[in-house]
């Protein structure tokens, strides 16, 4: 099973000098093994896979693959229409989402392809396209087990774990814990943060059953797009902070978590910042724990 990331930013994507190590593209997943593609989101990163793709297979040879997506905020779905594969006929995708904001899955792209914001429709993209919409029922894949599950997000998200072989990676990207939204209303915001300064970030239930659904991931790919400051100026807008990840990953007994979705404000210097800070965290538990920051071209294989 191979992991490759190919957009690790939340947002926008941030080209420039000072991203150049962690990379500026927006959320793109790629996990893979001999016969199956399996792509998490189509922010700006699957337009770099697709060009892989195209110089991966020999020319004429049919392009197969199944596409995750989390939500529709156009930082996960803004690399869609410049995806090459979708442009060769003998090509086929099946593309998985959940409902969004009312309208099905399919429309949701049909809005996104209109005249009013691209040249090219969705039904004239050449590419076989199949649209499922996802519960959270799992879907069986030649060997794989994808499952979703709700995550904290304004408007409908989805998170994913994806097991096969007896291994497991679990995607959950722009996720908020539940325990400082339930909180904050008649408190003092900085009151909310008292469990930090007892070393660990105490979860609400629904934050311990996001635990049960990670648990024992030989990966945990899961939002950390702000620091513990950022967090506390900018609750609601469904995103976590970076203790907050390592302690879903601890709890969960995650042997790597890989921090996502970086805020596009962080350079590649406060990023350094950032994971030096979380391994911290994780060492003070006496914690195994490998701790990494997502970067554009970083593999990961499981054998």
């Amino acid at each position: 099973m191979k992991i490759k990331f190919w957009g690790v930013r939340g947002s926008i994507a941030t080209p420039g000098q000072d991203t150049v190590r962690y990379g500026g593209n927006t959320p793109c997943v790629e996990v893979s093994d001999e016969k199956n593609l399996i792509i998490l989101d189509a922010g700006t990163g699957i337009r770099p896979l697709g060009l892989d793709l195209m110089k991966r297979y020999p020319e004429g040879t049919k392009i197969a693959g199944h596409l995750f997506i989390t939500h529709f905020h156009v930082d996960h779905i803004q690399g869609f229409p410049f995806f090459n594969p979708f442009y060769v006929p003998s090509n086929h995708f099946t593309i998985y989402g959940c409902e969004g904001a009312g309208k099905k899955l399919e429309s949701i792209f049909m809005g996104q392809l209109s005249p009013e914001y691209f040249p090219v429709t969705l039904k004239e993209m050449p590419a076989e396209l199949k649209f499922v919409q996802l519960t959270t029922r799992p879907v069986v894949l030649d060997g794989w087990t994808i499952s979703p599950t709700y995550v904290n997000h304004p408007g409908l998200a989805l998170g994913y774990r994806l097991d096969k072989g007896g291994r497991r990676v679990s995607y959950i990207t722009d996720n908020e814990p539940f325990r400082y939204l339930l909180r904050q209303q008649g408190e003092h915001t900085d009151d909310l943060f008292d469990d930090l300064g007892r070393g660990a970030v105490e979860l609400e239930r629904e934050d311990k059953n996001l635990v049960e659904f990670v648990r024992g991931s030989d990966v945990l790919i899961h939002d950390a797009m702000y620091s513990i400051d950022e967090y506390k100026t900018k609750l609601s807008w469904g995103h976590s902070f970076v203790e907050f990840a390592v302690e879903v990953a601890l709890q969960a007994e995650v042997k790597q978590l890989i921090l996502f979705h970086h805020d596009p404000m962080h350079s590649d210097v406060v990023l350094d910042g950032l994971i030096k800070h979380a391994r911290a965290v994780a060492a003070k538990r006496s914690s195994k724990l490998q701790v990494h920051a997502a970067q554009e071209g970083f593999e990961i294989r499981l054998s």
